[in-house]
Protein backbone atom coordinates (compact mmCIF):
# COMPACT_ATOMS: atom_id res chain seq x y z
CA UNK A 1 0.00 0.00 0.00
CA UNK A 2 2.84 2.38 0.85
CA UNK A 3 4.57 1.78 -2.52
CA UNK A 4 1.30 2.34 -4.34
CA UNK A 5 0.73 5.59 -2.42
CA UNK A 6 4.26 6.79 -3.26
CA UNK A 7 3.68 6.05 -6.94
CA UNK A 8 0.41 8.00 -6.88
CA UNK A 9 2.09 10.95 -5.09
CA UNK A 10 4.91 10.94 -7.64
CA UNK A 11 2.45 10.91 -10.53
CA UNK A 12 0.46 13.76 -8.98
CA UNK A 13 3.67 15.74 -8.47
CA UNK A 14 4.74 15.24 -12.07
CA UNK A 15 1.28 16.18 -13.35
CA UNK A 16 1.28 19.28 -11.15
CA UNK A 17 4.77 20.23 -12.31
CA UNK A 18 3.76 19.76 -15.94
CA UNK A 19 0.66 21.89 -15.37
CA UNK A 20 2.69 24.72 -13.82
CA UNK A 21 5.24 24.62 -16.65
CA UNK A 22 2.41 24.73 -19.17
CA UNK A 23 0.85 27.72 -17.39
CA UNK A 24 4.22 29.49 -17.37
CA UNK A 25 4.67 28.79 -21.10
CA UNK A 26 1.19 30.00 -22.01
CA UNK A 27 1.09 33.06 -19.74
CA UNK A 28 4.65 34.37 -20.05
CA UNK A 29 4.94 37.99 -21.22
CA UNK A 30 8.03 37.16 -23.28
CA UNK A 31 7.75 35.34 -26.59
CA UNK A 32 8.86 31.70 -26.32
CA UNK A 33 9.44 29.28 -29.18
CA UNK A 34 10.92 25.77 -29.38
CA UNK A 35 12.68 24.48 -32.53
CA UNK A 36 13.95 21.10 -33.69
CA UNK A 37 17.42 20.56 -35.17
CA UNK A 38 16.15 21.59 -38.62
CA UNK A 39 14.83 24.92 -37.23
CA UNK A 40 11.22 23.79 -37.64
CA UNK A 41 8.89 25.17 -34.97
CA UNK A 42 7.74 22.65 -32.35
CA UNK A 43 5.87 25.01 -30.04
CA UNK A 44 5.12 28.72 -29.56
CA UNK A 45 3.31 30.62 -26.83
CA UNK A 46 0.65 33.36 -27.23
CA UNK A 47 3.23 36.10 -26.62
CA UNK A 48 5.20 34.79 -29.63
CA UNK A 49 2.07 34.91 -31.79
CA UNK A 50 1.44 38.51 -30.73
CA UNK A 51 5.03 39.71 -31.18
CA UNK A 52 5.91 37.99 -34.47
CA UNK A 53 2.45 37.86 -36.04
CA UNK A 54 2.49 34.12 -36.77
CA UNK A 55 -0.39 32.09 -35.34
CA UNK A 56 0.32 28.77 -33.64
CA UNK A 57 -1.34 26.88 -36.50
CA UNK A 58 0.80 28.72 -39.08
CA UNK A 59 4.05 28.25 -37.16
CA UNK A 60 4.05 24.61 -36.04
CA UNK A 61 6.16 22.43 -38.32
CA UNK A 62 7.47 25.32 -40.42
CA UNK A 63 10.79 27.11 -40.76
CA UNK A 64 9.73 30.72 -40.18
CA UNK A 65 11.51 33.77 -41.67
CA UNK A 66 12.25 35.49 -38.37
CA UNK A 67 15.66 36.89 -39.32
CA UNK A 68 16.20 39.92 -41.61
CA UNK A 69 18.23 38.97 -44.71
CA UNK A 70 21.20 41.10 -43.63
CA UNK A 71 21.42 39.19 -40.33
CA UNK A 72 21.47 35.69 -41.85
CA UNK A 73 25.22 35.15 -41.30
CA UNK A 74 24.97 36.21 -37.67
CA UNK A 75 22.03 33.81 -37.19
CA UNK A 76 23.95 30.92 -38.76
CA UNK A 77 26.86 31.53 -36.37
CA UNK A 78 24.48 31.47 -33.40
CA UNK A 79 23.10 28.13 -34.65
CA UNK A 80 26.65 26.69 -34.82
CA UNK A 81 27.35 27.94 -31.30
CA UNK A 82 24.11 26.38 -30.01
CA UNK A 83 25.06 23.01 -31.48
CA UNK A 84 28.30 23.26 -29.50
CA UNK A 85 26.30 23.82 -26.32
CA UNK A 86 26.75 27.58 -26.05
CA UNK A 87 23.94 29.73 -24.63
CA UNK A 88 23.04 33.33 -25.49
CA UNK A 89 21.67 35.44 -22.63
CA UNK A 90 19.90 38.76 -23.33
CA UNK A 91 21.56 39.07 -26.73
CA UNK A 92 20.46 42.19 -28.65
CA UNK A 93 19.66 41.80 -32.32
CA UNK A 94 17.02 42.63 -34.95
CA UNK A 95 14.15 40.24 -35.71
CA UNK A 96 11.44 40.26 -38.35
CA UNK A 97 7.67 39.97 -38.03
CA UNK A 98 5.34 38.13 -40.40
CA UNK A 99 4.49 41.40 -42.20
CA UNK A 100 8.19 42.02 -42.94
CA UNK A 101 8.72 44.83 -40.43
CA UNK A 102 11.81 44.77 -38.21
CA UNK A 103 12.08 45.40 -34.48
CA UNK A 104 14.85 45.56 -31.90
CA UNK A 105 14.84 42.27 -29.98
CA UNK A 106 16.53 40.97 -26.87
CA UNK A 107 16.80 37.19 -27.07
CA UNK A 108 17.99 34.31 -24.89
CA UNK A 109 18.92 31.15 -26.80
CA UNK A 110 19.52 27.74 -25.23
CA UNK A 111 20.09 24.23 -26.58
CA UNK A 112 17.61 21.56 -25.42
CA UNK A 113 19.26 18.35 -24.18
CA UNK A 114 17.90 14.82 -24.01
CA UNK A 115 18.24 12.77 -20.77
CA UNK A 116 21.44 11.40 -22.32
CA UNK A 117 22.93 14.88 -22.86
CA UNK A 118 22.37 15.00 -26.64
CA UNK A 119 21.19 18.25 -28.23
CA UNK A 120 17.72 17.61 -29.65
CA UNK A 121 16.50 21.15 -30.26
CA UNK A 122 16.68 24.77 -29.16
CA UNK A 123 14.56 27.34 -27.42
CA UNK A 124 14.37 31.11 -27.75
CA UNK A 125 12.89 33.66 -25.38
CA UNK A 126 12.57 37.10 -26.96
CA UNK A 127 11.14 40.50 -26.17
CA UNK A 128 10.64 43.71 -28.12
CA UNK A 129 13.03 46.40 -26.83
CA UNK A 130 12.33 48.99 -29.54
CA UNK A 131 10.95 51.44 -26.96
CA UNK A 132 14.13 51.04 -24.86
CA UNK A 133 16.32 51.75 -27.90
CA UNK A 134 14.17 54.76 -28.76
CA UNK A 135 14.52 56.12 -25.21
CA UNK A 136 18.29 55.54 -25.33
CA UNK A 137 18.49 57.51 -28.58
CA UNK A 138 16.41 60.34 -27.09
CA UNK A 139 18.66 60.50 -24.03
CA UNK A 140 21.76 60.45 -26.25
CA UNK A 141 20.38 63.26 -28.43
CA UNK A 142 19.48 65.23 -25.29
CA UNK A 143 23.03 64.84 -23.96
CA UNK A 144 24.49 65.90 -27.30
CA UNK A 145 22.19 68.92 -27.41
CA UNK A 146 23.19 69.88 -23.87
CA UNK A 147 26.88 69.58 -24.76
CA UNK A 148 26.48 71.62 -27.94
CA UNK A 149 24.45 74.20 -26.00
CA UNK A 150 27.21 74.64 -23.43
CA UNK A 151 29.79 74.89 -26.21
CA UNK A 152 27.59 77.38 -28.08
CA UNK A 153 27.25 79.72 -25.11
CA UNK A 154 31.02 79.82 -24.63
CA UNK A 155 31.86 80.20 -28.31
CA UNK A 156 29.31 82.95 -28.90
CA UNK A 157 30.58 84.95 -25.91
CA UNK A 158 34.29 84.57 -26.66
CA UNK A 159 34.18 85.07 -30.43
CA UNK A 160 31.36 87.49 -31.14
CA UNK A 161 32.93 90.58 -29.54
CA UNK A 162 36.27 90.47 -31.40
CA UNK A 163 34.46 89.42 -34.60
CA UNK A 164 32.30 92.56 -34.41
CA UNK A 165 35.41 94.74 -34.31
CA UNK A 166 37.08 92.84 -37.17
CA UNK A 167 33.93 92.92 -39.29
CA UNK A 168 33.52 96.68 -38.77
CA UNK A 169 37.06 97.53 -39.87
CA UNK A 170 36.92 95.14 -42.85
CA UNK A 171 33.71 96.79 -44.05
CA UNK A 172 35.41 100.19 -43.89
CA UNK A 173 38.42 98.88 -45.85
CA UNK A 174 36.13 97.22 -48.37
CA UNK A 175 34.42 100.51 -49.27
CA UNK A 176 37.41 101.47 -51.46
CA UNK A 177 36.97 99.34 -54.58
CA UNK A 178 40.18 100.81 -56.07
CA UNK A 179 42.31 99.45 -53.25
CA UNK A 180 44.90 96.82 -54.35
CA UNK A 181 43.63 94.73 -51.43
CA UNK A 182 39.95 95.03 -52.36
CA UNK A 183 39.59 91.37 -53.43
CA UNK A 184 41.19 90.23 -50.18
CA UNK A 185 39.10 92.46 -47.93
CA UNK A 186 35.98 91.41 -49.83
CA UNK A 187 36.87 87.75 -49.21
CA UNK A 188 37.52 88.48 -45.52
CA UNK A 189 34.16 90.23 -45.25
CA UNK A 190 32.37 87.24 -46.78
CA UNK A 191 34.08 84.89 -44.35
CA UNK A 192 33.31 87.07 -41.32
CA UNK A 193 29.65 87.09 -42.38
CA UNK A 194 29.80 83.31 -42.55
CA UNK A 195 31.25 83.19 -39.02
CA UNK A 196 28.38 85.44 -37.87
CA UNK A 197 25.91 82.98 -39.41
CA UNK A 198 27.54 80.06 -37.59
CA UNK A 199 27.47 82.00 -34.31
CA UNK A 200 23.76 82.73 -34.85
CA UNK A 201 23.12 79.03 -35.31
CA UNK A 202 25.07 78.29 -32.15
CA UNK A 203 22.94 80.76 -30.19
CA UNK A 204 19.80 78.85 -31.14
CA UNK A 205 21.33 75.79 -29.48
CA UNK A 206 22.56 77.61 -26.37
CA UNK A 207 20.68 77.79 -23.08
CA UNK A 208 16.91 78.09 -23.58
CA UNK A 209 15.74 81.62 -24.27
CA UNK A 210 12.41 83.00 -23.11
CA UNK A 211 10.58 82.59 -26.40
CA UNK A 212 7.83 85.08 -27.10
CA UNK A 213 5.25 82.77 -28.62
CA UNK A 214 2.25 84.25 -30.39
CA UNK A 215 -0.57 82.98 -32.63
CA UNK A 216 0.71 82.36 -36.18
CA UNK A 217 -1.38 81.91 -39.29
CA UNK A 218 0.38 78.91 -40.81
CA UNK A 219 -0.74 79.59 -44.39
CA UNK A 220 0.60 83.16 -44.24
CA UNK A 221 3.96 82.03 -42.83
CA UNK A 222 4.33 79.37 -45.56
CA UNK A 223 3.32 81.88 -48.24
CA UNK A 224 6.02 84.32 -47.07
CA UNK A 225 8.65 81.57 -47.21
CA UNK A 226 7.59 80.51 -50.72
CA UNK A 227 7.67 84.15 -51.88
CA UNK A 228 11.16 84.57 -50.40
CA UNK A 229 12.46 81.53 -52.32
CA UNK A 230 10.59 82.22 -55.57
CA UNK A 231 13.73 83.21 -57.49
CA UNK A 232 15.55 80.01 -56.48
CA UNK A 233 12.61 77.89 -57.64
CA UNK A 234 12.57 79.67 -61.00
CA UNK A 235 16.35 79.65 -61.53
CA UNK A 236 16.44 75.84 -61.31
CA UNK A 237 13.14 75.35 -63.17
CA UNK A 238 11.62 73.64 -60.13
CA UNK A 239 7.84 73.37 -60.12
CA UNK A 240 6.22 74.00 -56.75
CA UNK A 241 2.81 72.55 -55.99
CA UNK A 242 0.95 73.73 -52.89
CA UNK A 243 -2.06 71.80 -51.59
CA UNK A 244 -3.59 73.61 -48.62
CA UNK A 245 -7.31 73.87 -47.91
CA UNK A 246 -6.71 75.03 -44.33
CA UNK A 247 -5.99 78.73 -44.75
CA UNK A 248 -7.11 79.80 -41.27
CA UNK A 249 -5.18 77.29 -39.14
CA UNK A 250 -3.41 78.98 -36.22
CA UNK A 251 -0.49 77.55 -34.26
CA UNK A 252 1.34 79.03 -31.28
CA UNK A 253 5.00 79.79 -31.78
CA UNK A 254 7.83 82.06 -32.85
CA UNK A 255 7.17 83.05 -36.46
CA UNK A 256 10.79 83.81 -37.36
CA UNK A 257 12.00 80.47 -36.00
CA UNK A 258 9.30 78.52 -37.86
CA UNK A 259 10.09 80.41 -41.08
CA UNK A 260 13.75 79.45 -40.57
CA UNK A 261 12.67 75.77 -40.37
CA UNK A 262 10.72 75.96 -43.65
CA UNK A 263 13.41 78.00 -45.44
CA UNK A 264 16.12 75.49 -44.48
CA UNK A 265 13.98 72.49 -45.52
CA UNK A 266 13.07 74.09 -48.86
CA UNK A 267 16.71 75.01 -49.51
CA UNK A 268 17.76 71.42 -48.81
CA UNK A 269 15.13 70.23 -51.28
CA UNK A 270 16.28 72.76 -53.90
CA UNK A 271 19.91 71.66 -53.49
CA UNK A 272 18.88 68.00 -53.87
CA UNK A 273 17.23 68.68 -57.25
CA UNK A 274 19.45 69.14 -60.28
CA UNK A 275 16.91 70.76 -62.61
CA UNK A 276 13.30 70.39 -63.76
CA UNK A 277 12.32 68.65 -60.55
CA UNK A 278 9.30 69.28 -58.36
CA UNK A 279 8.52 70.08 -54.74
CA UNK A 280 5.08 69.43 -53.27
CA UNK A 281 3.86 71.14 -50.11
CA UNK A 282 0.73 69.59 -48.65
CA UNK A 283 -1.11 70.61 -45.50
CA UNK A 284 -3.76 68.50 -43.77
CA UNK A 285 -5.31 67.90 -40.35
CA UNK A 286 -5.21 64.90 -38.05
CA UNK A 287 -8.46 62.96 -37.64
CA UNK A 288 -9.13 64.50 -34.23
CA UNK A 289 -8.31 67.96 -35.69
CA UNK A 290 -5.84 68.64 -32.87
CA UNK A 291 -2.72 68.59 -35.08
CA UNK A 292 -1.70 69.99 -38.42
CA UNK A 293 0.50 67.98 -40.80
CA UNK A 294 2.88 69.73 -43.22
CA UNK A 295 4.37 67.45 -45.84
CA UNK A 296 7.28 68.49 -48.09
CA UNK A 297 8.06 66.05 -50.90
CA UNK A 298 10.85 66.57 -53.43
CA UNK A 299 12.06 64.60 -56.45
CA UNK A 300 15.72 65.13 -55.62
CA UNK A 301 18.66 62.75 -55.29
CA UNK A 302 17.49 61.37 -51.95
CA UNK A 303 19.46 60.76 -48.76
CA UNK A 304 21.65 57.65 -48.29
CA UNK A 305 20.53 55.44 -45.36
CA UNK A 306 23.80 55.96 -43.45
CA UNK A 307 23.35 59.75 -43.66
CA UNK A 308 19.63 59.59 -42.78
CA UNK A 309 20.45 57.66 -39.59
CA UNK A 310 22.70 60.49 -38.40
CA UNK A 311 20.89 63.49 -39.88
CA UNK A 312 20.10 65.14 -36.52
CA UNK A 313 23.59 64.65 -35.06
CA UNK A 314 25.62 67.80 -34.36
CA UNK A 315 28.46 68.63 -36.77
CA UNK A 316 27.57 65.73 -39.08
CA UNK A 317 27.33 66.93 -42.67
CA UNK A 318 28.13 65.77 -46.18
CA UNK A 319 28.18 69.34 -47.54
CA UNK A 320 31.56 70.91 -48.25
CA UNK A 321 30.54 74.23 -46.71
CA UNK A 322 28.07 72.87 -44.17
CA UNK A 323 28.31 73.34 -40.41
CA UNK A 324 26.44 70.15 -39.54
CA UNK A 325 24.05 72.14 -37.33
CA UNK A 326 21.19 72.87 -39.74
CA UNK A 327 19.04 69.78 -39.20
CA UNK A 328 19.80 69.71 -35.48
CA UNK A 329 18.57 73.31 -35.19
CA UNK A 330 15.45 72.46 -37.20
CA UNK A 331 14.76 69.51 -34.90
CA UNK A 332 15.22 71.66 -31.78
CA UNK A 333 12.92 74.43 -33.03
CA UNK A 334 10.24 71.88 -33.96
CA UNK A 335 10.49 70.21 -30.55
CA UNK A 336 10.35 73.59 -28.78
CA UNK A 337 7.03 74.13 -30.58
CA UNK A 338 5.72 70.77 -29.27
CA UNK A 339 5.96 69.36 -32.79
CA UNK A 340 7.67 66.44 -34.48
CA UNK A 341 9.62 65.83 -37.67
CA UNK A 342 9.93 62.57 -39.61
CA UNK A 343 12.03 62.00 -42.73
CA UNK A 344 11.75 59.23 -45.31
CA UNK A 345 14.05 59.13 -48.31
CA UNK A 346 15.00 56.90 -51.21
CA UNK A 347 18.09 57.53 -53.29
CA UNK A 348 17.44 58.71 -56.87
CA UNK A 349 13.72 59.00 -56.05
CA UNK A 350 13.35 61.79 -53.51
CA UNK A 351 12.72 62.79 -49.91
CA UNK A 352 9.54 63.15 -47.89
CA UNK A 353 9.48 65.26 -44.72
CA UNK A 354 6.49 65.30 -42.37
CA UNK A 355 6.16 68.07 -39.79
CA UNK A 356 3.49 67.95 -37.10
CA UNK A 357 2.36 70.83 -34.89
CA UNK A 358 -0.49 71.18 -32.39
CA UNK A 359 -3.32 73.42 -33.60
CA UNK A 360 -4.01 76.39 -31.36
CA UNK A 361 -7.50 76.28 -29.83
CA UNK A 362 -9.48 79.34 -28.82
Amino acid sequence: MKLEKNAIDRENYLNSKHAYLNLFFEQANDAIAVFDLEDRVIAVNPAFEKLYGWSKEEAIGRILPLIPPENEEESKQRKVDLMLGKKYHLHETTDMRKDGTFFDAQISLSPILSPHGEIIGSSVISRDISYIKENENLILQSEKLKLVGELAAGVAHEIRNPMTVISGYVQMMNEDSDSPYYEYTKLIQNETERIELILSEFLVLSKPQANQYAPINLAEALSEVVQFLQYEFQSKAISLKIINEFLNITILGNKNQLKQVFINLFKNAIEAINEDGSITLQVCKSKDEKEIYIQIIDTGCGIPPNVLDRIFEPFYTTKTNGTGLGMMIINKIVQDHQGSIKIKSKQHVGTEILLTFPIMTQ
